[in-house]
């Protein structure tokens, strides 16, 4: 019986928030693990940067080659690059506005040499914050990037008077216009490098979400295949294996009762159990040759048995002791393999039934196409029997046969008394229930 797979979700990545959370580190853990994320890994990052930045400016101070116009202005930028680095992961936004206001700031109102912003590496920290901010929010937030340059610009340059960082000295502004277009442009391209990081993270959690669905559903299927190949196993050797043994055991009971009365039964019976029990293991082995061969395309998938099988099943139940009369067409009818053995199998399990479970010593057995369906009916003149209303194997597995054919099983107490195993299915197979 085909196992039903469960319904593949759909990826995390289609809800905003999951979006979001692909893109901070340890995403579900909320914002101690991001921030213990950036304790192992950003801050350090941060506290190096800075550290490289104080130490060139240190051995720059000693040169006599460099004359900036605001060291001041360097000390502030490593400060504020370093805050950028440590933070800029574990909580963009903030990060993003507090150095897009708290710069300025200090810029206008802070450094006290008068030369304000003047050299564009000063602009390092809000990159590193546009970028950042950018990366998880998208392009949503350029306009507010852009606005924060602005502000950059005009507090910095000091444009109302009130600022100490208004010129740089009586000859040269602290930013002119060229530099103003270009950290402008340098902003804004940080921000749209962290939109596209952004969006190939977006892709990048997608794929893997959908990887590890597929991988789920590829480790489902093959349990069910597993399982489907366990069912198809127990079916075929309860089929093949029962069916001879029950003829065996009930042979023996029956010469082990009539001993005393007929001393010749009981070697009449061993005759009869010796061939019996080959039989049986010849089955068995049959079976076991195909399971052994199941990697060998050219091996036939399941036992073979036919519709040409049937009188070897009839004459078993026979010699044990049943009654049989088989009525079955001349020539038999021509069906795909599926559906011989299902019949087969229907009709030895049938008789298996009457042999065990009923107290009937007779049974009838009629093979029939009507309308492109092979009709298969087996009757005993027995009691209904408790077997049936507790569901064995037996008739669990007559019923996966006949499914798997394509067809129908009926079994119960029949019209006019005794009981009934009616088995339809297609002569064509499940291609013609299909139709």
């Amino acid at each position: 019986m085909p196992a039903t797979l469960p319904p593949v979700p759909p990826p995390p990545v289609a809800d905003r928030r999951a979006r979001e959370a692909v893109l901070t580190p340890k995403a579900g853990t909320g914002p101690r693990g991001a921030w213990r994320t950036a304790a192992r890994t950003d801050v350090p990052i941060g506290l190096a940067v800075g550290t490289l930045w104080s130490l060139g400016l240190l051995v720059a101070m000693r040169s006599a080659n460099w004359m900036p116009l605001s060291i001041e202005g360097y000390w502030w930028a490593g400060l504020w690059l370093t805050i950028t680095l440590a933070t800029w992961r574990a909580a963009p936004r903030a990060s993003f506005w507090v150095v897009a206001v708290g710069y300025p700031v200090t810029y206008s109102f802070v450094v006290t040499d008068g030369w304000g912003m003047s050299s564009p590496s000063h602009i390092l920290p809000l990159l590193v914050a546009a970028f950042g901010v950018t990366r998880s929010g998208g392009l949503r937030v350029v306009p507010a990037v852009v606005a924060s340059v602005g502000a950059e610009l005009v507090l910095s340059a000091g444009l109302a008077g009130a600022t100490r960082g208004v010129t740089g000295g009586e000859w040269f502004p602290a930013i002119d216009r060229s530099s103003a277009v270009q950290l402008t442009a340098l902003v804004v391209a940080a921000a749209v490098i962290g939109s596209i990081m952004r969006r190939l993270a977006l892709t990048s959690a997608s794929l893997e979400q959908r990887n590890a669905e597929l991988l789920a559903l590829q480790e489902v299927r093959a349990r069910a295949a597993v399982r489907d190949e366990r069912t198809r196993i127990a079916r075929e050797l309860h089929d093949v294996v029962a069916h001879h043994v029950s003829a065996i055991v009930v042979r023996a009971q029956a010469a082990d009762r009539v001993a005393d009365r007929d001393p010749q039964a009981p070697r009449e019976a061993v005759r009869w159990i010796a061939p019996a029990g080959r039989e049986a293991l010849d089955a068995m082995r049959s079976v076991v040759r195909v399971l052994r061969a199941a990697d060998d395309e050219s091996a036939p998938l399941a036992p073979t048995a036919g519709l040409e099988s049937l009188p070897a099943v009839v004459e078993r139940v026979r010699a044990a002791g049943v009654v049989v009369t088989a009525e079955l067409p001349a020539p038999l009818p021509a069906c795909p393999p599926a559906v011989g053995l299902a019949v087969v199998r229907v009709a030895q399990e049938a008789l298996t039934n009457v042999l065990v479970h009923s107290a009937a010593t007779e049974a009838v057995l009629t093979l029939s196409v009507a309308g492109g369906t092979l009709v298969l009916d087996v009757r005993d003149p027995g009691p209904p029997r408790a077997e049936a209303s507790r569901g064995g194997n037996g008739l669990v597995h007559m019923r996966e046969r006949a499914a798997a054919a394509g067809g129908t099983l009926a079994v119960g107490p029949a019209p006019d008394g005794g009981w009934r195993v009616l088995l339809m299915v297609p002569t064509n197979g499940r291609d013609g229930a299909m139709r």
